[in-house]
């Protein structure tokens, strides 16, 4: 996985810290340039006389990042800061074409009733994207950040395979544990299960078949480390998982397999990404 160059997403709030500290371990990991970006978003194009209020608005960020570059230059990365007034997809779109990005940075936060701007940029921008979330990243700080645990949930999938590959250089650059994991999903079991009686049986197959199946992939990728099966619901199992193991960052593959055609990200990775206790690498 080369970076050349981050970009992180920044909104000024309570997140800024975790997400700028994120951003810099990464540019500074990978030797990248340091893109910030802030977006004043609109739905509709504004009446003439909000202009004088956006602009004052710009001018109070542009001096936010004046303090934020100081910051990034004392650690030795070279940042440059842009204010962009307009609509938040069209806007990241355009940004991350002009400064040619490798990897979009970006803090998470869902809304009950809509999607959230991140998730917004989340689902339609087709590049990865490292979602800065969940208890682990909120205790850090700048220069504390440490990955010494990776876990890359598979699904046998072309998507999971890039997750994979990416995992795994990832792993060799922060000298982390990998931990590949594969939930038999229950509607799964549901489904071959026709009788009671032939539920141990049908279960001891399908897991026979998985292992293989595991087995080969990590050969593949050439990971020693043997994976882990699991069943349950998919999401909450890979999200238990890091718990318990506290794990410092999740991979993951924007699709996998599923029943809905077209999905922009899969179901899966974005239940995930609602509850997981640690940053999320969204590869697509």
């Amino acid at each position: 996985m080369k970076i050349d160059r981050v970009l992180a997403g920044i909104d000024f709030g309570p997140s800024t810290e975790i997400v700028t500290a994120y951003a810099l371990f990464f540019a500074k990991t990978m030797g990248a340039s340091l893109n910030l970006l802030y977006v004043i978003d609109y739905l509709v194009t504004p009446p003439a006389y909000l202009a004088p209020y956006m602009e004052e608005e710009k001018k109070i960020a542009e001096k936010k990042f004046e303090t934020l570059e100081k910051r990034f230059e004392d650690n030795g990365i070279r940042t440059e800061t842009e204010v962009v007034v307009g609509r938040l997809r069209e806007s990241f779109d355009a940004i991350l074409k002009k400064v040619n990005s490798d990897m979009l940075v970006l803090g998470f936060k869902p809304h009950a009733l809509r999607r959230s701007s991140s998730e917004k940029l989340i689902k339609g921008l087709k590049m990865p994207m490292l979602v800065v979330r969940g208890g682990k990243a909120e205790s850090v700080r700048m220069d504390s950040i440490k990955i010494r645990r990776i876990l890359c949930p598979t699904d046998f999938s072309k998507a999971s395979g890039e997750a994979l590959k990416v995992a795994r250089e990832l792993k060799n650059i922060f000298s982390a544990e990998l931990d590949v994991m594969y939930v038999l999903p229950n509607y799964i079991l549901k489904k071959k299960i026709k009788k009671l009686k032939d539920r141990d049986k049908i279960i001891q197959e399908l897991f026979e078949d998985t292992r293989e199946n595991l087995k080969k992939i990590l050969s593949d990728y050439n990971i020693e480390k043997a994976g882990i099966i699991d069943e349950g619901k998919p999401d909450k199992r890979i999200v238990s998982f890091s718990k318990e193991k506290d794990i410092d960052l999740i991979v993951m593959g924007a699709r996998g397999l599923g029943f809905i055609k077209g999905m922009i990200i899969g179901s899966v990775t974005d239940a995930v990404l609602k509850s997981s206790p640690c940053p999320v690498l969204v590869i697509h």
